[in-house]
């Protein structure tokens, strides 16, 4: 009997910590936060993925999101986050013709407990500055060079929070990438592509 029931407590303790995953709720902006810590779920086991409604992977991204649009920020989604994630950035770069990296978006200080970024953000995170100027926003795509160009929107699964400069009109593409290089726990990218009308 002693036996019976040490095996039934065995199967409960099993199935509980099968059950245990890290889940996420949205808030009034649609924005999807992280609703528990688990970070021993099986979950861990899949890759870490970033995904938006502007497009899928190798797809074309939306006039809206370019200068030849609205120019707005597309909202994305991330999952399977890696254990021990402190924070978030993300930056949106491309390689235009002269094969430079060029920054169209730098954004960090996103808490790890948030697990989205929603349409047009404006209220998560810091914005920096990209390469095209002087001002802390997003830079959608606006190439003069003929053709379809790829966009690279990456974000960085960070073990602890970022040392930076004060103000965000000095975190660059380039001071952003040399601050995460030693705390990256993983990153995941999403490429879409524009060609100008």
């Amino acid at each position: 009997m002693k036996t019976s029931i040490k095996m039934i407590w065995a199967l409960c303790l099993l199935l509980c910590a099968c059950g245990s995953s890290v889940s996420g709720e949205y808030d009034t902006d649609g924005v999807v936060t992280a609703t528990a810590s688990d970070s021993t779920s099986a979950a861990q086991l899949e890759p870490f993925l970033l995904k938006s409604d502007a497009g899928i992977d190798g797809g074309m991204l939306p006039v809206e999101y370019t200068c030849d649009g609205e120019g707005l920020s597309p909202a994305l989604y991330w999952s399977n986050v890696p254990t021990g994630t402190k924070e978030f950035a993300i930056m949106m770069t491309t390689l235009p013709g002269d094969g430079t990296t060029k920054w169209n978006w730098v954004v960090y200080g996103i808490p790890a407990t948030v697990l989205s970024l929603p349409k047009n953000n404006s209220i998560i995170g810091m914005t920096g500055t990209g390469s095209h100027g002087t001002t802390m926003v997003y830079d959608g795509p606006c190439s003069q060079g003929p053709g379809a160009k790829l966009y690279t929107f990456t974000i960085y699964a960070l073990s602890e929070s970022l040392s930076l400069p004060a103000t965000a009109d000095l975190v660059t593409g380039p001071v952003l990438t040399s601050a995460i290089s030693s705390i990256t726990l993983g990153s995941a990218a999403l490429n879409l592509s524009y060609a100008r009308p």
